[in-house]
């Protein structure tokens, strides 16, 4: 368990960052791929999925899973799995690393590393190019999405979201939501994962102190709109609505008894 002091919210994906008050050592830090996977590569989506088999032995669950298709969203120039960051040429990988200790560390997670779920899950149909979201708190997707689907038996469950899908040994993206069922006590054979290969250049920005800006604090953080979750909210309101109507149900049986 560690504290955080900071943290960031990705402008153009399902992403953030969080800065911790004191070094990792037992993990090391993932690469992050600027390579969008192309269809009929294979990847492995790790999650928390704790009805599997996996969790109740102790072990990290993981599903294999295979890239189906591309969503939407992405790089307006070159190819899906060549990304080109500034200043690169097309095809060009520029390795990305979250820095550990005294910097920003990547919402990603090993098999040997535990980080909390800082995902929103959001239902994806296919063809959407942006997923809307709370405008105050979190910007349009505009990552590439994947449609992968699970090739190993396993597959995504509630508490998933945000969890990490590596290709070829780097963080290629994150896990967005199920698409196959709306149960999140069911495994989804079929998931969208944000790609990371548009976020890079925001996380070497942020981890190399470049951009301060985007930092947030428990100071500068924007509260979130308050909307109406309960009637708690309206007790009052709500309690006189439940009197007029047994008032008038009263009177109701009345005037019926007094016809009968």
């Amino acid at each position: 368990v560690y504290d955080a002091d900071s943290w960031a919210l990705s402008p153009m994906s399902d992403a953030g960052l969080l800065h911790l008050t004191q070094k990792v050592t037992d993990a090391t830090p993932a690469k992050v791929s600027r390579d969008i996977p192309t269809p009929g590569q294979t990847g492995t989506l790790y999650g928390w999925s704790s009805s599997s088999s996996m969790a109740r032995s102790g072990q990290l669950p993981m599903a294999k899973m295979v890239v189906n298709e591309l969503l939407g969203g992405g790089p307006t120039e070159g190819t899906p799995g060549e990304a080109a960051p500034d200043g690169a040429a097309p095809g060009e990988a520029v390795p990305g690393e979250a820095v550990p200790g005294g910097a920003m560390e990547s919402m990603e997670m090993q098999p040997e590393a535990v980080m909390p779920d800082n995902s929103k899950t959001e239902s994806i149909p296919a063809g959407t190019e942006s997923i809307p979201a709370d405008a105050a708190m979190m910007p349009m997707i505009q990552s590439a999405i994947l449609d992968t689907h699970s090739v190993s038996g396993a597959g995504m469950q509630g508490g998933d979201s945000g969890g990490p899908f590596f290709v070829d040994g780097k963080l290629a993206g994150l896990a967005t939501a199920g698409t196959s069922n709306g149960d999140p006590d069911l495994p989804s054979p079929s998931a969208a994962i944000t790609t990371l290969a548009g976020t890079a250049d925001w996380i070497d920005d942020i981890t190399s102190g470049r951009d301060t800006k985007s930092v947030l604090t428990a100071e500068n953080t924007p509260a979130p709109p308050k909307t109406i979750q309960t009637s708690g909210d309206h007790m009052w309101a709500y309690l006189a609505i439940a009197c007029v109507g047994v008032g008038a149900a009263a009177a109701w049986s009345r005037i019926r008894n007094g016809r009968q």
